[in-house]
C-alpha cells in the first residue's frame, strides 16, 4: 500500500470507501486486510470481470459496473473516501474525474489519486494505440502521461476540494511479474489466478517483489491526498 494512502486511512479511518477504477483490487485489497475500512468498499470498474474479482477478495466488497466519471449507483455525499489508482491517465477526459469525486464524497471526506509523470526523455516498451499517443510509453492506452507535479494538481482542483499533498518518487517496474508470467504461459499456474496471486502474496515476498525492481527510464510515480471543503 502506498505510504500515502496509509497515512490518510489511518488519519481517518473511512466507514465506507469508493474505488474509481478498482481493477484487479490491489488498492482495495491492502486497505481492507489492514483494516482501514469500517463497512464497505465500492470496487467501481468499466470492466465486468475485474468487479468479479474484487467482490472475490472480501465480503466487504460491493462490486458496480460504470464508468468512473458517471457512478450512477452511488447517491450524492455518499462515501467517506475515494481513491482512484493509476486510473486517471486513460480517461478520455481527465477533467471529468475531480467533480465526481467531489459529487461522491461527504463534506471533511479525503480522497487519493495516483497517475504518473513522463519526463522530456521518457520511455518505456510500449507502444501507444489510438486513440492513444502512437509513441514508446508506459502502457498502450495511456491518453497522457502527466509532465509534471503541477500539470497532476491542475487537473485535480475543484472548487468543492482542498489538495493536500502533491508528490512523486522514482517508478519501477517489478522484476518478478515477467516469472509468474512465464509460469501462466507454462500452465503451471491460471492466467486469471495472476490477480488473487500478486495480491495475496507472503508479506516477505511482497517485500521483495517491491525491492527487485528496474527503474523505468524518465517515469515517476505521482500521487495526490486532499479532502472535501466542508460545507
Amino acid at each position: 500500500m502506498p505510504p500515502l494512502l496509509r497515512q490518510a486511512a489511518e488519519r481517518s479511518p473511512p466507514r465506507v470507501v469508493a474505488d474509481l477504477g478498482a481493477g484487479d483490487g490491489g488498492t482495495l485489497w491492502p486497505l481492507d486486510r489492514a483494516g482501514l475500512v469500517g463497512e464497505t468498499i465500492y470496487a467501481v470498474d468499466i470492466s465486468a470481470e475485474h468487479v468479479a474479482l474484487c467482490e472475490r477478495l472480501s465480503p466487504k466488497v460491493h462490486g458496480i459496473v460504470s464508468d468512473v466519471a458517471h457512478v450512477d449507483e452511488l447517491e450524492d455525499e455518499s462515501v467517506d473516501a475515494v481513491i482512484s489508482s493509476q486510473v486517471i491517465e486513460h480517461l478520455p477526459d481527465d477533467r471529468v474525474l475531480a467533480p465526481e469525486i467531489a459529487r461522491l464524497l461527504k463534506p471533511g471526506g479525503w480522497f487519493y489519486v495516483s497517475s504518473v509523470i513522463r519526463g522530456s526523455h521518457a520511455f518505456w516498451l510500449y507502444k501507444g494505440r489510438p486513440p492513444a499517443p502512437e509513441r514508446w510509453q508506459l502502457d498502450p492506452t495511456h491518453m497522457r502521461e502527466y509532465e509534471s507535479e503541477q500539470h497532476f494538481r491542475s487537473v485535480l482542483e475543484h472548487p468543492d476540494l482542498e489538495l493536500g499533498v502533491v508528490r512523486s518518487s522514482p517508478l519501477k517496474f517489478p522484476l518478478t511479474d515477467p516469472l509468474f508470467r512465464i509460469a501462466a504461459l507454462a500452465r503451471l499456474i491460471k492466467r486469471e489466478q495472476l490477480p488473487e496471486i500478486y495480491l495475496r502474496l507472503p508479506r516477505r515476498l511482497r517485500g521483495a517483489r517491491r525491492a527487485l525492481g528496474v527503474p523505468i527510464p524518465g517515469y515517476r510515480w505521482v500521487e495526490a491526498t486532499g479532502h472535501k471543503r466542508a460545507s
